[in-house]
C-alpha cells in the first residue's frame, strides 16, 4: 500500500510526495486532532489499547499523534515503502517516542501480511490505493482482537486552496485535471461484508483562511503543481499563464496572495471486530 495520500503517485513529481504529506499534516492539523480524538472516544472502555496499527503510515504524523494520545500503547507504523518508514522512525525519535513507535514493512493487501495482534487499527488516506481493499479489510479484521476498533479516513476530494477571488480558476483547473466531487470510495458496504460490526461514518471539515506566506502557501504551490501537471494541456492560454505565475517565484506567486481559503471534507469510518 502506498502512503496515505490521494495524489496520483504515478506522475513525475512523485518525489514531492513526502513533503506534500508533511505539509498536509500541518495545514490540516485540526482534522488529525479531531480524528484521533474520535478514535480515543470510540476505543474508550471497549478494549484496553495496548497495540495500535497505523496502516499506510506515510511520514508518520498519524503514528506520532496516536502514540501521544494512547500514552501507554505500542504504535506500529505499517507501509510498503522503507524510505517512508525511515521518516516515521526519525519523526518518532524527534518526538521522544522511539521506544513506543516501531515500523513494519508490509502490504496489508497481500495474502499473508504478518501484522500481529492489535486493539486498534487506523488508516488515513491509504486504503483506497490497496490493490485489493476487501482483502486488506479481511487482514485487518483478522489482526484485531475481539471488540477491536478499525478507523479509516479518506478524502472526499483534495482540499481547495486558492482565495475566494480565484475559486473559479481553481475549479477550472481541477476540472481540467479530471478531479471529481465523489473522489473517495465508500467503504461502508465493504466493511460490513468483510465481517465488521457497528459500521458508522462521520464527516471531518475544514473551512478557514490561512496565511499564504506560511506552510499553507507551500502546500498550495505543491498542490497546484501536482494538478497542473495534468491540467495544463487542457487549459486555455490565459489560465496556463495564471497557473505558471501561481506556482512560480515571482510577484504573482501563490505565496504572495495574502490569505488562502482552505476548504474540504474527509470521511471517517469506524467499525469493530465482533466480540
Amino acid at each position: 500500500m502506498p502512503h496515505g495520500h490521494d495524489h496520483g503517485h504515478d506522475h513525475p513529481q512523485r518525489a514531492l510526495l513526502p513533503r506534500l504529506l508533511d505539509l498536509d499534516a500541518e495545514v490540516h492539523a485540526h482534522l488529525l486532532t479531531e480524528a484521533v480524538a474520535a478514535v480515543a472516544d470510540l476505543a474508550d472502555g471497549a478494549v484496553p489499547v495496548r497495540r495500535v496499527l497505523d496502516v499506510g503510515a506515510g511520514t508518520g504524523t498519524g503514528s506520532v499523534a496516536l502514540a501521544e494520545r494512547f500514552s501507554t500503547a505500542e504504535v506500529v507504523a505499517v507501509d510498503v515503502d522503507e524510505q517512508m518508514l525511515q521518516r516515521v522512525r526519525e519523526r518518532a525519535a524527534s518526538a521522544g517516542l522511539a521506544d513506543r513507535v516501531s515500523t513494519l514493512l508490509a502490504d496489508v493487501g497481500s495474502d499473508t501480511p504478518d501484522l500481529g495482534r492489535a486493539d486498534v487499527a487506523w488508516s488515513s488516506m491509504a486504503l483506497h490505493e490497496a490493490a485489493d481493499p476487501v482483502r486488506a479489510f479481511g487482514n485487518l479484521l483478522d489482526a484485531l482482537r475481539p471488540g477491536g476498533l478499525l478507523v479509516v479516513v479518506e478524502m472526499d476530494a483534495p482540499s481547495m486552496v486558492l482565495p475566494r477571488g480565484l475559486a473559479g480558476f481553481e475549479q477550472r483547473l481541477r476540472d481540467a485535471a479530471g478531479a471529481t466531487p465523489a473522489h473517495r470510495p465508500d467503504w461502508t458496504a465493504a466493511l460490513a461484508s468483510t465481517g465488521f460490526d457497528d459500521v458508522a461514518t462521520r464527516t471531518l471539515s475544514i473551512d478557514h483562511d490561512l496565511p499564504a506566506d506560511g506552510p499553507a502557501g507551500e502546500y498550495a504551490a505543491l498542490e497546484l503543481r501536482r494538478i497542473g501537471h495534468v491540467a495544463a494541456p487542457r487549459l486555455d492560454e490565459a489560465d496556463r499563464s495564471a497557473l505558471e505565475d501561481l506556482v512560480g517565484d515571482g510577484p504573482r506567486s501563490v505565496r504572495g496572495l495574502g490569505d488562502l481559503w482552505v476548504r474540504g471534507t474527509r470521511t471517517l469510518w469506524s467499525a469493530r471486530r465482533p466480540g
